[in-house]
């Protein structure tokens, strides 16, 4: 094989040169740091039979084909919106499979991100309970960003403690390395404002951050705690002033006045309105004021409004905007709902158990779900959240995937067989575990006016084949390569036409090896010496 290198020319004689390869497209560099390695043939093929993938190319839900995680929560950063959640995926896998999720093994948070809503990147597991030592399990984030005086964005990243208490790790990175600033709990159930009032579950946080640049949090849930309270009006929502720290409480803890309030609380602010979002109960639905309209069915995502939050008589009913999975044609199961506006649209990132159903795994595992993405429409002057659906199908890639730029490894639209390495040190996050017929694709990848080269930072023994279109079509370009164990390589190869266009693209795999990074470029050709 012919190895391709850059060389410098003069601008005329670079536009001669692709003229005269009948192609339009533009000269381009890799842009990996050290040494590119020319593949070798060295025998290595992917294997005769592709690992099944469970989730569809056409279908953008659920987010990750390969790990379940639950409670969305997300944060915008730099183009990109970083979406957080329990890593029920733990769970799964202490009990091999089997049985029903109980939470307990539940100690770190699932990180994906996206810039084009079709395309996710596996960025880290958060260790939370590495950080923050003295809480045994973490479910059920929330997150904000702010950048203060520093010039640095901080990320306050708020976790339940099980059902007992609420903690804060912080970062300057959506991907850590994190801190505990207060080194225990920030809400339970011992502190003022709620040692003589407790909610039945400490848990779930919901927070935001106004115009004014103040942080609120809402928290709790569960059944009624006291004799005056009952399945409607449970008592178990509070809502309180963070202070300017963000990791202290600054005000009275109020009790909202939800009805059916469960679990899985968010907080919103639209148009100077703070609004709740809540999972509802099970309780009997007779006593819902007929004032009101229709009751909340069960276990659906419901909204209240306020532009007062410690006046607990300011909090109207907005209605229910989500109804229960099994309304959507998926199995019944609990909810958490988060709504994040990235562009112009707002963007409803929920849970329910579709990986687990794509595996044909309900009947001996339940309760392992998955986050999946809907438009929600909003009335913004209003301030009203229109009914949404849960759908496979989700939400329209907004733009292509760059083919020439640096991208990492670990991202992909669906996958089939792989697993993640991810180094907190070194904030090094990689795919692993390859096997022979192991493979992921990815939406929509933009090549211009063409590429004729492909290269792979990668580590160990094997090949990748990259295939256009449909996974099971020929390789238009293949690596091989056997790096050893102890460092990364970049590998590269030619393309025999350019490919150029838009394109869906499959890398698949053979071998045993750990993937970092890859791209594609247009390089003028000369031969090796």
């Amino acid at each position: 094989m012919k190895f391709l290198k850059r060389i410098t020319v003069m601008a005329v004689s670079l536009s001669m040169l692709l003229s005269a390869t009948g192609c339009n497209a533009q000269a381009s560099d890799f842009s990996f740091k050290g040494e590119i390695v020319p593949s070798e043939d060295l025998g290595f093929t992917v294997g005769e039979k592709l690992t099944t993938a469970y989730k569809d190319m056409k279908e953008n839900n659920p987010v990750s084909s390969d790990i379940f995680f639950a409670d969305p929560t997300a944060v915008e950063y730099d183009g990109r919106i970083y979406i957080y959640g329990t890593n029920d995926s733990q769970e799964y896998n202490d009990k091999a499979g089997y049985g029903s999720n109980g939470y307990g093994s539940i100690n770190t948070l699932a990180c994906y991100s996206t810039d084009d809503m079709s395309n996710f990147r596996y960025e880290c597991t958060v260790p939370v309970c590495e950080v923050a030592p003295w809480a045994g399990c973490s479910w059920a984030p929330s997150i904000v960003a702010r950048k203060e005086s520093d010039g640095k964005t901080h990320f306050y990243l708020y976790f339940a403690n099980s059902g007992a208490n609420i903690g804060v790790i912080t970062s300057t990175s959506p991907t850590g390395p994190w801190t505990d600033p207060v080194g225990g709990p920030l809400v339970h159930n011992g502190m003022e404002g709620l040692s003589n009032d407790p909610v039945s579950w400490c848990f779930d946080p919901g927070v935001v951050i106004d115009e004014n640049g103040t942080g609120w949090i809402a928290f709790g849930g569960g059944d009624p705690a006291h004799p005056d309270e009952n399945g409607m009006r449970t008592g178990n929502c509070r809502i309180a002033k963070l202070g300017k720290d963000l990791v202290s409480i600054d005000s009275e803890i109020v009790k909202v006045p939800t009805y059916f309030h469960f679990e899985a609380n968010e907080l919103n602010y639209i148009n100077g309105t703070y609004v709740l979002t809540y999972c509802s109960n099970y309780a009997d639905r007779s006593m819902f004021p007929i004032s009101l309209g229709a009751a909340p069915q069960t276990c659906s995502m419901c909204y209240m409004t306020s532009k007062t939050p410690l006046v607990a008589d300011s909090w109207e009913w907005g209605g229910e905007y989500l109804t229960n999975p099994n309304t959507h044609g998926y199995p019944f199961s609990n909810n958490h709902s988060h709504l994040q506006k990235f562009g112009d649209k707002y963007y409803l990132m929920y849970q329910n158990v579709s990986l687990l159903e794509n595996m044909n795994k309900l009947e001996r595992a339940d309760g392992f779900r998955s986050i999946g993405i809907d438009i929600c429409e909003v009335d913004e002057e209003n301030v009203v959240l229109k009914t949404a659906k849960m759908t496979d199908k989700g939400v329209d890639q907004i733009k292509n995937l760059d083919a020439f730029a640096l991208n990492e490894a670990e991202t992909m639209h669906t996958a089939a067989g792989l697993q993640y390495f991810f180094n907190a040190d070194e904030k090094l996050a990689c795919v692993s575990g390859i096997s022979d017929g192991d493979w992921l694709g990815l939406t929509n990848v933009d090549f211009g006016g063409g590429a004729n080269s492909f290269a792979a930072k990668v580590r160990g023994k094997g090949i990748i084949e990259v295939r256009l279109d449909d996974v099971n079509s020929a390789p238009v370009a293949s690596l091989q390569f056997n790096t050893g164990t102890d460092e990364f390589k970049v590998i590269s190869g030619d393309i025999a036409k350019p490919i150029s266009g838009v394109h869906d693209v499959f890398l698949v795999f053979g071998g045993s090896f750990v993937f970092d990074q890859w791209q594609f470029a247009y390089l003028s050709e000369e031969p090796a010496e």
